[in-house]
C-alpha cells in the first residue's frame, strides 16, 4: 500500500501531543484520535472522501484505518517512532519532520480537526473517549460483525450530519473552535443520551 501523506501527518501530529501530555502512547490511541478528528471533520461539514483515508470498526467496537497503520510501521521502521514497553515513542528526527510538515498547506485545512480530537484527552482521559465513542452508533453496529466493518457508509454519514447539525445549531455564536463540540458530543456519548439532549444542558 502506498503511504499516505495524511495519515503519516496524523500519526506524527498525535504521537508529539500524547508525549507531551502522557508520556508516550499505543497504536491504538492513533487510531482512535484520528478517527475522533475525521468526525469532527464531518461536524464542519467536511465531506468524508475530504479526510484522506477511510476506517473500519472492529468486533472491539474500536475504529483501524489501515492507512494509519502502514503509516504507524513505516514510521517505525524510518526510526521515527520506538517502541518501549507497551508504548511508543517520538523521537527528535520524528519532531523535527514534523514542525517541517507544519508549514506545508496540505495539512492547514486539518490541523483544527487534529487540534481538538487531541485537546479531548485534556477533558477526558483516553480510556473515557475510546468507551464514548464506542457508544458511537457506526462503531456499536461494528461489534455485532465478525471480522471488521467500513464505517461511515452513507446511511452512517446521512445520520451523523443529522446529530451534528442539531449540535450546531446549539452551538450557534459560540464561536468556530472545535474544542466545545469535541467536549459536548464525547459527554453525551459517555453519559449514552443523545447530542441534542447534551446540547441543551
Amino acid at each position: 500500500m502506498p503511504l499516505n501523506p495524511f495519515a503519516t501527518f496524523d500519526c506524527l501530529y498525535f504521537g508529539s501531543w500524547l508525549q507531551q501530555q502522557i508520556s508516550g502512547f499505543s497504536a491504538a490511541e492513533l487510531h482512535l484520535l484520528s478517527y475522533l478528528a475525521c468526525l469532527l471533520g464531518l461536524y464542519r461539514a467536511q465531506p468524508q472522501t475530504d479526510w484522506g483515508y477511510a476506517f473500519v470498526g472492529t468486533e472491539l467496537g474500536a475504529p483501524f484505518s489501515a492507512e494509519i497503520e502502514a503509516a504507524l510501521q513505516s514510521l517505525e521502521r524510518w526510526g521515527y517512532f520506538t517502541s518501549k514497553p507497551d508504548r511508543l515513542q517520538m523521537t527528535a528526527a520524528a519532531q523535527e519532520k514534523l514542525e517541517a510538515l507544519l508549514e506545508q498547506f496540505l495539512y492547514r485545512e486539518r490541523i483544527e480537526c487534529l487540534k481538538a480530537a487531541a485537546s479531548s484527552i485534556l477533558a477526558f482521559s483516553v480510556g473515557t473517549v475510546r468507551e464514548a465513542l464506542g457508544q458511537q452508533p457506526d462503531l456499536r453496529r461494528a461489534k455485532n460483525v465478525p471480522g471488521s466493518r467500513a464505517l461511515m457508509e452513507e446511511a452512517a454519514l446521512d445520520e451523523l450530519y443529522r446529530d451534528f447539525d442539531v449540535l450546531r445549531r446549539a452551538l450557534q455564536n459560540t464561536g468556530t473552535d472545535l474544542r466545545l463540540p469535541a467536549v459536548l458530543w464525547i459527554t453525551a456519548l459517555f453519559k449514552g443520551i443523545p447530542e441534542e439532549g447534551a446540547a441543551q444542558t
